[in-house]
């Protein structure tokens, strides 16, 4: 099967480079999407990709925060009304039209992304295939008997709710992690997302915030005040087509595998099913 006929009908949106990071940063948040092809306006050929992780390491995870910091001498609300060809990926990893199921998931492991933009000969995008879509296109094919324990990570990088948004950002771009458990005294409070970040970016609260020239305000919130804390979980006797379901059905990218007393004792994520494909 291609790639491209997994995501057939599914709803495409491209952005020129010259549009300001914020307005990415709402296309994003509407459409809850984790990342958004920018491409030219007219020929629609690509010419980046602007990610969830691109926006948490422009506010302060990582070499993007140089836009900030130096162009705009740390004025943020400059920055982030700013163009988006500022900060996207501009080395994008691609599929052609005719790419297969098979090597869409051989990419999402060898290059460590969750979406691929799919292109034709002449760099024009067609499409954008991700994890999800291919869990959906193959969750029949996962054995019933089939546990998530050989699929979990059981060595997990936590946040704690005290922590700032700043360092959390750092975290997650040091270690390309799109979202990091949060955990009090080892028991599990809530989960952040790069998803997280960008609602917050995107929300009337910030812009204000930005517009007054608080940033700091921003880069300090803790992460009890925009975790989800109403976290999905799931246990290590639990079945890995049922837990790809839940995926699935809520929209989520990752369930921390947690005890009877809620202490994290894991995390299984999309890819790690993805993993499961591959073998």
């Amino acid at each position: 099967m291609r790639a491209l006929d997994v995501v057939k009908g599914k709803k495409l949106v491209l952005i020129p480079p010259t549009t300001t990071i914020r307005k990415a940063l709402i296309i994003m948040n509407n459409n809850q999407f984790r990342r958004l092809p920018v491409a030219n306006p007219g020929s629609k050929k690509l010419e980046g990709i602007i990610t969830a992780m691109d926006i948490v390491n422009f506010i302060g995870g990582g070499d993007k925060y140089n836009l900030i910091r130096e162009k705009h001498n740390r004025n943020f609300y400059h920055a982030i009304n700013d163009k988006v060809k500022e900060i996207m990926t501009k080395d994008v990893v691609t599929l052609s039209e005719n790419a297969d199921i098979d090597e869409a998931i051989e990419t999402f492991l060898e290059k460590n992304v969750g979406g691929v933009p799919i292109v034709n000969k002449d760099n024009k995008i067609l499409g954008v295939i991700t994890e999800r879509d291919v869990i959906k296109t193959l969750i029949d094919k996962i054995d019933e008997d089939t546990t998530i324990d050989k699929y979990t990570t059981k060595k997990v990088i936590c946040a704690t709710p005290g922590e700032r948004l700043k360092d959390v950002a750092r975290t997650m771009v040091r270690n390309k992690f799109r979202r990091l458990p949060v955990v009090r005294e080892e028991k599990l409070v809530g989960i952040i997302t790069t998803t997280d970040f960008i609602k917050l970016l995107g929300s009337d609260w910030a812009f204000e915030k930005l517009k007054t020239g608080n940033v700091r305000e921003i880069t300090n919130v803790r992460m009890e005040e925009i975790m989800a804390k109403n976290v999905i979980t799931t246990n290590e006797e639990a079945k890995l087509k049922d837990v790809a379901k839940i995926m699935i059905e809520k929209n989520v990218g990752a369930i921390p595998v947690v005890d009877d007393d809620n202490k994290l004792i894991g995390i299984i994520t999309e890819k790690d099913v993805i993993r499961y494909f591959a073998e």
